[in-house]
């Protein structure tokens, strides 16, 4: 019953997308919605269709950047929790 419910759920979505502007402009160009069935409709679907199309080592520069910047905002927050355990 679960995967009933999940194979409905899984066409009222595909006939959302269907009905955008994306949709039906992928439509016009021939290419098949069933292709991109798995961009949920919302305001990061145009994102994961553009990041679907992005070189291998643009991602892979873009990660490295995401993972320095990440360490950058978490290594300021470490370097306080050392020191105030260090008063303690």
């Amino acid at each position: 019953m679960a995967t009933r419910w999940e194979a409905r759920v899984r066409a009222a979505e595909q006939a959302r997308f269907d009905s955008t502007l994306l949709g039906k402009l992928l439509a016009t160009l021939g290419i098949s919605s069933s292709w991109v069935g798995w961009l949920k409709v919302g305001k990061w679907g145009l994102f994961r269709l553009g990041w679907a199309f992005v070189p291998r080592t643009l991602k892979l520069v873009a990660g490295a950047f995401a993972a320095a910047l990440l360490f950058l905002l978490v290594a300021p927050v470490m370097v306080v929790v050392v020191i105030f355990l260090q008063l303690l």
